[in-house]
C-alpha cells in the first residue's frame, strides 16, 4: 500500500473522511480535522479517489479537540467527535454549497448562513441498539458490522442515554430473540418507550417480561413480529413543533429526533412568509403533520400525502386534536399521487416537500403540472437536493434560497430549506380538494 508521508487535510466531506489531496488526487481519511497534517497508508485504491488511514498526527489543526466520548473512533454513530462544533458548522455550510454548485450546478440563490443547534450533546431523542451475541447492546463499528457494546451515549437525551441498562436488562428477559432495540423519549418528562423488531412469534412468558418492564421511567413498550403488534402501556409521543401545537406519535412511527432543532427547521419555513390565508398546499412526504400542521393553521387548505398508514393515522388524529380540519390525509405513494393530482387538472399555489435521503427525483419532474408559484423543500441529504433542484430549475423554477440547518451535531448529516419560486404559475388554483 502506498504510504504519504505528509498530508494535509483540507476539508471534511459529507461522510465521516477528512479530505486532502496528493498528486492531485483526491484522498479520504477518517477521523481527521480540516487543517490537520498527517502520514497516512493508503487501503483502497479507486480511479478518482484514494482511501487511507492515518498512521501519526504531525501537525494537528486548531479545529481539532479530544473526542469526548469513549466509544469515539470505533463507533460508527458520531463521526465527528473530535472536530469542533464551529468547524462542523462550516463544513456543514460548505457541503451543502458545494453540492449545489456540484451535482446541482447552481448559481445566483443565496446561500443563508447555517442555524446551529441549540445544543451539541444530549440532542437525540431516539437512538437505534443493535443486539449481538450474548445479547449485548451497542452501536455498529465505523467501519464494519461488528458490535460495539455501549453502557451510555452522550448525544441522546438523558432520559434516553438513562434508559439503555434498562432496554439491556429487558431484551436479556426476553425468550424472543429481537435484532435491534429503539430507546424513544419525548418532551413530556418520564416519557420513555422501548420498542423493538423480532422475526419470530412471541414467545413463553416474552408477554409478562414486558409488562413488569413498564413503569418508572419507561411508559411503554412495542414489540412487532411478521403480521402481529403487541403493546404494554402508553406508547405515544408527544412533541411540541410550534408554539402550541403539539403532535404525538405512535413509538414505532418516524419522529424527529431532535425536537429541538426541529423546531428551528419549522421556524425557519414559517419565517419565509412563504405561506398565505388563500393558500392551497400540497405536501408531498407528509409524515405525521410535522410541516403540515404548523402550515395548515396558515392557508385555507393542506392535500398532506403520506404512504405510512401509521404515518396518516397519528396525522389525522393530531390534526383533530389540534383543531385543524383544513388538512385532507392521502393514503398513497408520492409519484402515485402527483400523477393522479395532474390527471385531475388539480392546482396548488405552494408545494412543500419532505422526502427521504433517496429525495425526489419521482415527482421533482411533475411539479411543474401543478401550477404552483412555490416549492419549499426540506432535505436531509445535500446531494439528492440538488438534484432534484436542477430538475425543478430546468422546469421553470428559480431556486431562490437555501438555509442549510444542523439537527445532528457531532456526525456529517445536515438538513436545509430550500425555496423555488416561479414567477408565472400556469394558472391560479381552479380545482382544489374539497
Amino acid at each position: 500500500m502506498a504510504h504519504l508521508p505528509a498530508l494535509t487535510i483540507d476539508s471534511l466531506t459529507h461522510g465521516p473522511w477528512g479530505l486532502g489531496r496528493s498528486d492531485g488526487k483526491v484522498v479520504l481519511v477518517p477521523m481527521t480535522a480540516p487543517g490537520d497534517q498527517v502520514t497516512a497508508e493508503v487501503v483502497e485504491e479507486h480511479k478518482r479517489y484514494s482511501v487511507a488511514r492515518a498512521v501519526s498526527l504531525l501537525r494537528p489543526s486548531p479545529a481539532r479537540r479530544a473526542a469526548p466520548c469513549p466509544y469515539a473512533g470505533d463507533c460508527g454513530g458520531c463521526s465527528w467527535q473530535h472536530v469542533s462544533h464551529d468547524a462542523q458548522l462550516h463544513a456543514k455550510q460548505q457541503n451543502v454549497a458545494d453540492a449545489l454548485a456540484r451535482v446541482g450546478g447552481l448559481r445566483d440563490f443565496e446561500l443563508l448562513p447555517i442555524v446551529a443547534a441549540s445544543a451539541e450533546f444530549h440532542y437525540r431523542r431516539r437512538i437505534t441498539l443493535h443486539v449481538g451475541n450474548g445479547r449485548r447492546l451497542g452501536f455498529h463499528h465505523a467501519f464494519s458490522r461488528d458490535l460495539v457494546e455501549i453502557a451510555g451515549c452522550l448525544i441522546a437525551d438523558p432520559d434516553v442515554d438513562r434508559s439503555i441498562g434498562l432496554a439491556a436488562q429487558w431484551v436479556r428477559r426476553l425468550e424472543t430473540p429481537v435484532s435491534s432495540v429503539e430507546i424513544l423519549s419525548a418532551d413530556r418528562p418520564d416519557e420513555v418507550v422501548l420498542s423493538a423488531a423480532t422475526r419470530q412469534p412471541l414467545r413463553g412468558s416474552d408477554a409478562r417480561a414486558c409488562k413488569e418492564t413498564v413503569g418508572g421511567p419507561v411508559a411503554g413498550i412495542v414489540l412487532a413480529g411478521p403480521g402481529w403488534r403487541r403493546q404494554w402501556g402508553e406508547t405515544a409521543l408527544s412533541f411540541v413543533v410550534d408554539g402550541d401545537l403539539t403532535l404525538r406519535h405512535d413509538a414505532d412511527a418516524f419522529a424527529q429526533i431532535n425536537p429541538e432543532g426541529n423546531r428551528k427547521l419549522v421556524g425557519e419555513l414559517l419565517s419565509w412568509d412563504a405561506f398565505e390565508k388563500r393558500d392551497s398546499v400540497l405536501e408531498l412526504y407528509a409524515g405525521a403533520g410535522n410541516l403540515t400542521l404548523p402550515v395548515a393553521r396558515r392557508v385555507r387548505r393542506v392535500t398532506a400525502v403520506e404512504a405510512a398508514w401509521r404515518l396518516v393515522r397519528n396525522g389525522k388524529r393530531n390534526a383533530r386534536d389540534n383543531g385543524l380540519d383544513n388538512v385532507r390525509w392521502l393514503r398513497q405513494d408520492a409519484g402515485k399521487a402527483v400523477d393522479e393530482l395532474v390527471r385531475q387538472d388539480r392546482r396548488f399555489t405552494t408545494v412543500v416537500l419532505n422526502p427521504p435521503r433517496t429525495g425526489a427525483k419521482e415527482v421533482a419532474p411533475k411539479l411543474a403540472a401543478l401550477g404552483a408559484r412555490r416549492i419549499l423543500y426540506v432535505s436531509c441529504n445535500p446531494a439528492t437536493l440538488a438534484r432534484d433542484l436542477r430538475q425543478l430549475s430546468d422546469r421553470g423554477f428559480t431556486l431562490r434560497r437555501v438555509r442549510p440547518v444542523d439537527l445532528f451535531p457531532q456526525t456529517f448529516h445536515v438538513e436545509a430549506l430550500a425555496e423555488l419560486i416561479r414567477a408565472e404559475p400556469s394558472r391560479s388554483p381552479t380545482k382544489p380538494h374539497d
